[in-house]
């Protein structure tokens, strides 16, 4: 009897332990897909703020030529 006893609680405790190793491994892919959305996030930043200021850049530019046209004509 003490020795089922024994076994059960040692079955009890692997079975905790194994729980315990499987939030670890939720917690873990929970930060992993933070981390795979932050990144994702400053690599669209990091594409598209180059591409907002050429456009202004473009659209600066055109307006000086416009207005430079309209003085000058």
């Amino acid at each position: 009897m003490a020795e089922q006893n024994e076994q059960q609680t040692s079955t009890d405790r692997m079975h905790a332990e194994v729980s315990r190793i499987f939030a670890e491994i939720a917690r873990m892919n929970a930060e992993q897909n933070k981390l795979n959305k932050e990144s994702l996030k400053i690599t669209c930043e990091t594409f598209w703020y180059p591409v907002g200021i050429a456009t202004g850049f473009y659209a600066a530019v055109g307006t000086v030529i416009v207005v430079a046209q309209k003085l000058f004509s």
